[in-house]
């Protein structure tokens, strides 16, 4: 049997798969419950092999890591909601840290802070209208963002960011507000305005009209590109915001601040059930995916594991994520 006869035996025996509604039903509901589920899991997992991770101290960390990485995912989602990605938040985040730290002593915060919210919008407007107006593919106009943007932050730091974290943002950052972290409930906030726009707005609507199908939506007379701009833009402050907790949360600025927040923030939105082919996703499963991931990279480290293992298990949750995504978009097309 020649090799295209082989390929088309296959290719029939594949097509020919047809699975049951209920199968189908049952791994898109494994799918949308994947983070919680695990979260239980690895929180009895920890309780057996490291009861250090249910230390009130670490447990705060874990609290102010999950909002700085919760923050800065709202925004991945919204971008991913639109069939779009955005590998510039690092760079972003780190930029407006920087800004602050740099600026603050010879101005006053307010002023400092609206610099960078302003550098932000102008950064995420550019990445909307690359990928909107001039149909550059969103991982090539915000990977030429990111390398761009960390340039001009070496450039502007000369290679050494230098100043102090201001007070402000210490508090915004690790104060608590009775038990809670600050920064905790600044990532409800946000959370709760995003979910209450996407859920009861207009424009939450069209978020998901256009990235479940954006022909169907500019022929429903949806701004399709004034959507995907905005997303971009909001994605940019809230990267901005992401680094203001950040660096009040480690009280100062370095070169690779915010490195994995890329990687960090795609895999926790996807975990969390947002597709990487846009329309599908909500911010209660990106809370869960935020959760999961810090989570796990905590407890390799409560484990006294070498760090690169956080690597590994970055990778791994990407993977698994993207497979199970794959999967379940394979059966809803069957």
């Amino acid at each position: 049997m020649t090799s295209t006869a082989i390929t088309k035996k296959r290719f029939n025996l594949f097509s020919g798969f047809r699975p049951s509604p209920r199968f189908v039903r049952g791994v898109d509901l494994a799918g949308q419950w994947a983070a919680p589920i695990m979260i239980l899991v690895v929180m009895v997992i920890a309780a057996i092999v490291a009861p250090a991770f249910f230390n009130p101290i670490n447990l705060k960390t874990v609290a102010i890591q999950v909002a700085v990485l919760g923050v800065v995912t709202i925004g991945q989602t919204l971008v991913l909601l639109n069939r779009s990605i955005d590998m510039s938040v690092s760079a972003v985040l780190a930029l407006g840290a920087v800004i602050v730290v740099q600026t603050e002593g010879g101005s006053s915060i307010v002023s400092s802070l609206v610099l960078a919210i302003a550098i932000a919008a102008l950064i995420g407007l550019a990445n909307g209208l690359l990928v909107a107006k001039r149909h550059v593919p969103p991982f090539v106009a915000t990977f030429g963002m990111l390398v761009f943007v960390g340039g001009a932050r070496l450039a502007y730091t000369k290679g050494q960011a230098s100043g102090t974290v201001p007070d402000f943002l210490r508090t915004i950052s690790i104060k608590p507000i009775g038990f809670i972290p600050a920064a905790l409930l600044v990532w409800l906030i946000v959370n709760a305005i995003v979910i209450f726009t996407l859920r009861y707005t207009r424009l939450g609507r069209w978020v998901y009209a256009v990235g479940g199908n954006p022909g169907a939506a500019r022929y429903a007379g949806i701004n399709v590109d004034w959507v995907l701009i905005s997303a971009h833009i909001a994605c940019s402050v809230l990267a901005i915001l992401g680094g203001l907790l950040l660096s009040g949360y480690i009280g100062y600025v370095d070169l690779r601040m915010g490195a994995d927040y890329n990687m960090n923030s795609i895999a926790a939105a996807v975990v969390g059930g947002t597709t990487f082919t846009g329309g599908r996703g909500n911010m209660f499963g990106t809370a869960a995916g935020v959760i999961l991931l810090i989570m796990l990279l905590n407890l390799v480290v409560v484990l006294g594991l070498p760090i690169h293992w956080q690597y590994a298990m970055q990778g791994a949750v990407l993977v698994l994520a993207t497979a199970l995504q794959g999967f379940r978009q394979f059966l809803l097309s069957r």
